[in-house]
Formats: C-alpha cells, structure tokens, sequence
C-alpha cells in the first residue's frame, strides 16, 4: 500500500467523520430545540388555562352571592305578604346588607274612608341622606285580590330588578377592586402546580404577578423577581376585562436547560457514546495503518540488511572450503584448523541470523526484544577480523587493528553488534 493511498484513505475518512460528527451535533441541536418548543408550548397552554380557570372561579363566586341576595329577596317578599293580611301595621326595620344600611317602612291602617297601606325600602348613607328604591302604596276600599295582585307586581318588579342586577354583575370589570383580593394565593400556587403536573413538567419554577408598568404585586420568592418580570413565560389575568388595567401572571424556570437536558439524558447520552465510538475507531484505524506501514518499511530494511549480512558468513565459509581444497594449506595442520575454525563461527553466526529472522515474526505482536548482555567489544572486533581476513586477504587488503580503549565492556545486544562491525568491515572490503 503506497504513502499517497494512505494519506488519500485518510482524507476521505476524515472528511467522512467530521460530515458524520456535523450532522450529529446538528441533529441534537435540533432536538433541543424541538423540545424548547414543545416547553414553551405547554406551559403557554397552561397559564391560559390556570387564566380561564381563574375567572371561572371569581364568576362562581358572584353567582354565589347573587343566590343568596335572591334568597334574602323571597325572604322580603314574604314578609311584605304576611303584613298585608294584619288590619293594621305601623312598623320600621333597619338591616346591613353588603356594607350598605337598609331602612324599611311599613304603614297599614283601616279608616273610615277606607284602607290605608304604604311601604318603603330606603337605603341610608353615611351622612344620613336616604335613597328610596321601592315605594308601594294605596288607599280606598280595595278588594283583597287587588291586593295580592299589588303584592305580585311587586314581586316581580323586585325579580326583574334582581336579575338586571346580577347579570351586570357578571360582566362588571371590578374597577375598584384590587387584583391581590381577586385572586387566592393558595389556589393560584394549586393551580399552577397542577396544571404542570398534567403536562409533566416537573421543574422548579417561581411566579409572581405584576401590573401593567411591571411593578410586582405578588411573588412566592424575592430573589429573582426581575428574572420572573423579563421571562418569556406570561399570560394576563383576567382578559375579558373591559376598562381595568391588565395585570399579569409570570413564571420563571431557574434550570430550565438543566431541566430539558435532564428529560433528554438517555437521547444524548446514546449520541455522544456513538459519536465517542466512532472517533475512537477512526484514530485507533489511522494509528494502526501507520503502524502497519512503518512496520512494513522496517520489515524491508531487515530483509535488505539480512540478505547483507547472510552473503559475509557464507562468502567467508565459502573461500574457507576453497583453501581448504589446497593441497598445500591442508598439510599445514596449524593454517587446516584455521581455517576449520573460522567455518564453524560463520557457521554459528548463520544460526543467530536465521534466529534473528526467526524473532521478526514477532514484530507484529510488539515482541521484539533485544538480548542485552555484557561483553567484551576487543574480544568481538577480534573475532569478527579474524574471520573476515580471508576475505580481505584474497582482495589483498590490510585491517589494521587499534584497541586501546580504557573500558572495552559494553552492554548491548551482542548478535546486533557482530553484525554491525561485519557490515562496516565487509563494505569497507567491497567500496
């Protein structure tokens, strides 16, 4: 595999990952989003709801109170009935109503120029001043059933006016009313805490309400309230007011990301965990291709210097045998065993080479080890010249030896060393 495939190979997966690493940021930025939206949305939903709920509830109350002032009214009517059936009644009550000072007068008598009847239902201010609302009277011989008839066009009279009453009422804007004695703390916080639990949202929140120029009226906290008065999250009290001026209810969320993150954990935690994988195989892939590719180049230079090295000992044993096929060397027993001697070190020697080529195996399995031993270097410079001087000699060369080195112990791989001073004399020899 050429160095141009592989850095071609690593640009394409580059670009590949970091297209792959965009689209998962893009595709998670999106689904924050997504899952704002669908926040905001739901408790948008549920402030309008909490609103509505709100003004149901103030609206219950005023027909609540109209019921009962329809009560006391029957009561009244009643008791008007009742009095008309005595010959004679000379009577005046005074009663509170809603904070306003009720005074009824009732006159019946029987003349000699006939019946006598008058009643009045005055309202009475601070000041003494009084306000007639009702005032119903006659006089003369009047049969009974005129009467009763009397008494029931007062009573309907009253009914028309109860019920023009209420139905202004429920749809009175409550001008001097203040909002904090329309709405109830406590229903307010029940609400609130309610309607998030219908749309399960669980997160912290803090409320307050504030009028139009943003003046806080109510809040369940004092730390935060500007953060709870700029918030996103608004809706208005009481919008079918007509004339009173808009208030507002506000909710702020202090860990809000916290919080979408939180409901989002498993979705991101996948994510990221994939995207760790893959980023984690594209390296350990780059590294392990230059790994390989080095390993290779090492690998060759190994074969190229093996094959160097292998060619020394065998010429040398080569050029022993030919001497040794010389009829004058072979009776010389001291030059014979010479030369017998220096085959079985090449010999040896071509034993720790192939045993080198043997160990290379190991290097794809990063077990590659040097044999680290103490030895003499003079006494390996001598044996190496020792053996190579056949070769130089039939070239008619000279080495010239000069050891005078104080410490001559080294410690090192001792095969690697031998090696080395045979390719240093043998290219000396050659070039």
């Amino acid at each position: 595999m050429s160095k141009k495939f592989i850095y071609l190979l690593i640009v394409t997966i580059t670009i590949a990952l970091i297209g792959f690493v965009a689209i998962q940021f893009y595709w998670i930025n999106n689904a924050i989003t997504l899952k704002e939206e669908e926040f905001f949305r739901d408790v948008k939903s549920a402030l309008y709801s909490i609103t509505n709920k709100l003004e149901k509830i103030e609206s219950l109350k005023r027909i609540k109170i109209h019921q009962e002032n329809q009560k006391l009214f029957n009561q009244k009517a009643a008791l008007l009935y009742s009095s008309l059936q005595n010959p004679s009644t000379d009577s005046t009550a005074v009663f509170e109503e809603d904070g306003i000072k009720y005074r009824i007068n009732e006159q019946k008598k029987t003349t000699a120029d006939g019946n006598i009847y008058q009643k009045t239902i005055e309202s009475i201010s601070g000041n003494g001043a009084s306000e007639v609302h009702v005032r119903i009277g006659y006089e003369g011989n009047i049969k009974n059933n005129i009467v009763e008839d009397s008494i029931l066009a007062f009573k309907q009279n009253e009914k028309l006016m109860l019920l023009d009453e209420m139905l202004k009422s429920l749809y009175q804007t409550n001008k001097y009313k203040p909002i904090l004695q329309r709405i109830d703390a406590q229903i307010l916080d029940s609400l609130l805490k309610l309607e998030f639990l219908n749309r399960d949202i669980t997160a912290q929140f803090e409320y307050g309400i504030f009028d139009y120029d943003g003046n806080v009226l109510l809040a369940d906290t004092s730390s935060n309230i500007n953060k709870i008065r700029q918030s996103s999250f608004y809706a208005q009290l009481f919008p079918n007011d007509i004339i009173e001026i808009p208030h507002f209810l506000s909710i702020y969320f202090p860990n809000q990301k916290g919080y979408l993150l939180k409901t989002m954990w498993t979705i991101l935690l996948t994510s990221i965990l994939l995207l760790a994988i893959i980023v984690f195989a594209f390296t350990y892939t780059i590294q392990t291709i230059f790994k390989q590719k080095k390993l290779s180049e090492i690998k060759n230079d190994f074969i190229s210097n093996m094959t160097h090295e292998l060619k020394t000992p065998i010429s040398t044993i080569s050029l022993a045998c030919e001497a040794l096929n010389d009829e004058d060397i072979c009776s010389n027993n001291n030059i014979k065993t010479n030369y017998v001697n220096m085959i079985s070190q090449e010999n040896k020697r071509l034993g720790l080479l192939v045993e080198s080529v043997l160990k290379s195996a190991t290097w794809d399995k990063a077990e590659l080890k040097l044999k680290i031993e103490e030895f003499d270097l003079h006494n390996i410079i001598n044996e190496v010249v020792e053996n190579i001087s056949i070769q130089i000699t039939s070239k008619n060369g000279v080495i010239n030896k000069n050891l005078i080195a104080e410490i001559s112990k080294i410690k090192g791989d001792k095969v690697h060393i031998t090696n080395l001073i045979y390719n240093l004399l043998d290219n000396a020899n050659k070039y």
